[in-house]
Order: structure tokens, then sequence, then C-alpha cells
């Protein structure tokens, strides 16, 4: 019995040791897979996020590149480099900004007008039918050239009345003829004579004085009826007031021709102004279209002001030639006023526009290059000898600008900016 019970005890030993080494068994190989696992997991994680940092990274380089590139690209469309030797075969010349006298003035409104003094209206000599027109609005005429045909009642009249006329200076001259020759043989009188020899002077006078009125209204004397309209000067059809088919009457102002080749420039200035204006004088006139300035030459004054507003008619001959200057344009006229101020001032010949506004370009030195920026600018009043301009706002004493040349880095300027907008 004692060995039965010794026996089972040995068993339940040996059943209990198996048992915890298979649990340790199992523990040790779930230990073994968790590690497995956590190191896989691990170095993904590891990679994923180095990943993640190089893509971020890669994005932020990329962006930083581009907005360099970009930066460079609009600081090389700002600026325009040039070596001396460029600067000298361009004619680009530097000065430095300083301080001047700069002469007050004042803008007036002022209007282009023609020239009435080279103007030309054509009116008919007679009432008519209109048959043709020749000419056309705007077309420019020589002298003497047909702008139209009229057909006239009164002028068949009066050529049939030449007709008549010249009939009777015929059988005038012949009935002469034949007294003279009876008188010269002594068979006819000295009266029938001299009846005869006065009887065709009148008809040579009447005859006369016919082709003469003709001749004055500008008809000839075998147009049957027709009555030519011509320019009586050279120049541009200004204004047409007729059509074919319609009847004019005498004196209608039917064309205006005028001649565009020197033009009024008429506005009203204050007689304080006015006082300082005197013929002869040459001023400025701006363009309220272009901007462009050009120059007049004062022409008359009013003897007197107006009683009302104290101001002067003032007329100047233009003197500038361009395409813009046309009659009926509004433009400035600029004038000087008494008096003078110390201002920062720059040559006139600097002032440029770049997109609407205007810019001096400034001078730097970089690497024996200079380097020109448009720096924007306002501007002031303009000097006495119109050279020079005030500089309110934008510019500092000593700074150095393009005095010369300054057109040709506009171009420039645009030219780049062109070319990056493509």
């Amino acid at each position: 019995m004692q060995n039965l019970q010794n026996t089972l005890k040995n068993q339940s030993g040996k059943i209990s040791q198996k048992l915890l080494i298979i649990i340790a068994l199992i523990s040790t190989a779930l230990l073994a897979i968790g590690l497995l696992i956590s190191g896989k997991d691990q170095p993904t994680k590891a990679d994923e996020h180095g990943h993640a940092e190089t893509e971020e990274h890669a994005h932020s380089e990329a962006e930083k590149e581009e907005k360099g590139h970009a930066e460079s690209e609009a600081e090389h469309a700002e600026t325009i480099i040039l070596t001396a030797k460029q600067m000298t075969e361009q004619g680009v010349q530097l000065v430095k900004v300083e301080m001047g006298t700069v002469t007050k003035s004042a803008s007036y409104p002022a209007k282009i007008t023609v020239n009435t003094d080279r103007q030309a209206h054509v009116s008919p000599a007679f009432s008519g039918h209109v048959e043709t027109v020749n000419v056309e609005l705007g077309q420019h005429v020589q002298k003497g050239q047909a702008l139209a045909t009229l057909l006239v009642p009164d002028l068949v009249d009066q050529q049939a009345n030449l007709q008549i006329v010249q009939t009777n200076l015929e059988l005038a001259r012949q009935d002469y003829e034949r007294e003279r020759q009876l008188w010269s043989q002594g068979i006819s009188a000295k009266q029938d004579y001299q009846r005869a020899y006065n009887a065709y002077r009148q008809a040579q006078i009447q005859l006369q004085a016919t082709k003469s009125r003709l001749s004055a209204f500008g008809a000839a004397s075998s147009s049957n009826g027709r009555y030519v309209l011509t320019a009586p000067i050279s120049g541009i059809i200004s204004k047409k007031d007729l059509v074919v088919g319609e009847n004019v009457q005498l004196a209608d102002q039917l064309f205006i021709i005028d001649q565009l080749d020197q033009l009024w420039l008429e506005f009203i200035a204050p007689n304080a102004e006015s006082a300082a204006l005197a013929p002869n004088q040459k001023i400025e006139f701006k363009s309220l279209q272009t901007g462009n300035i050009f120059t007049a030459q004062v022409q008359s004054l009013n003897s007197e002001a107006d009683a009302q507003t104290g101001r002067l008619q003032v007329r100047a001959k233009v003197l500038s030639k361009a395409a813009e200057l046309r009659p009926n344009l509004m433009v400035n006229v600029q004038l000087q006023q008494a008096g003078s101020t110390q201002a920062l001032r720059v040559l006139k010949s600097a002032i440029q526009k770049v997109e609407g506004k205007d810019v001096v370009f400034i001078a730097s030195e970089h690497d024996q290059k200079i380097e020109f920026k448009a720096q924007a600018v306002i501007l002031g009043q303009i000097s006495g000898d119109g050279q020079w301009i005030e500089i309110q706002s934008g510019l500092a004493q000593g700074q150095q600008y393009a005095a010369q040349g300054s057109f040709l880095l506009k171009s420039e300027l645009e030219k780049g900016e062109a070319s990056h907008e493509h």
C-alpha cells in the first residue's frame, strides 16, 4: 500500500514538472514572437518617419528654390544693368539730384483751334441743283480741284444771252463794214457810217460785259448751264454740306477747307497771369490724352479783359508738329508765375512714364557695372527755362540718376517685363 502511494506521488510530480516546462516554453515563444513583432514595427515606424521627414524637407527646399527663382526674376525685371562701355555707346549720362531754383507755374485749360487765316469757305455763286459731288469729308484737295457740279437755270439764261450778244456783234460788224465801204466810195452819208460804227462798238462792249459777268461767277461760256465748284486753296475738307439731288441756294456754305499745318492755341488767362505774357513769347502746353509737351508762340491778346471775370483771351500759334494735334483738342497750357523757390530738382529729360507713373532711373554701382532702377516720383513745378523739374518726393539729394538716355532704359525695362510675362 505504501509502495502504491509512493508510485502515484512520483507520477504526479513528473506531470507537474512537464507542465511547467511546457508553460515556460510557450512563454518563451510568445516573448520571442512579441520581440520580433516589436522589432519589425520599430524600424517600420522609423522608416516611415524618416521618409515623411525627407518628403517634407524636399518640399520645403523646392518652395525655397521656387521663391528664390521668382525673387531673382522679379529683381531682374525691375532693374537694368549696363557696363561703362554700354552706357557710352547708348548715350546714358549720370547726374546727381540737386537743390536748385524752380519757377512756379500754373495750368489753365486751352483748346486747339483752326487757323482761320488758313481756311476757305466754298459757296455757290448761283442757286442750282446738285448733279455730282467729287470729294469726301476729310479728303485732301489741291487748289483748283473740282469739288461739285451744279445745274443752274440762271446760268442757262446767261449763256443763251451770250450767244445773242455774239450774234448781234456779228451783225453790227457786217453793217459797219458795209457802211464804211459805201462812205469811202462817197455813196452814203458820213452819219450813216458813224451810226454803224457806234452800233458795232456797243455790241463789242456788251459782249465783253457778258463774258466778264460769267467769268466773275466762275462759269464757262460753253458749260451748258453747269457750274463747277472748285477748291480755292489746297487743304483738308473739314466740312461738306451737300448731297447729289438737292437744291442749294446762293451763298450756302457747302464746303470748308482747312490747312492744318498751322494751328492756333486759345485759352483764357487771369489778368494777373496775362500781364506777364507778350506777343512772340513761347509757352508750353500738355496733351490731356498722351501727356506729351508741345510749344506755342503767343500771337495776340485781347486789348481788354472781361469786365465780369477779369480774364483775358490769349491766342498762340502752335509751333510743334505732331499728328495728335488736331482742331478741338483739349490741352492744358503752363504759364510761369512770378517768384521762384529752392527745391529738389532733376533734369526734365530724366522723367519717363512707366505703368502710368512718373519715374526716374536711379543708378548704383555693383561689381564695376551700373544698375538702374525705376524710382517712382511725385513732380512739382517746372523751371522757367523748361530744363528742370521739381521732385516733391521719391528721391534724395546726391542720388545719381540717368539724365540722358532714360528713354532707352524705359524701353529695356518694358522689354524685360514683356519677356518675363511671356
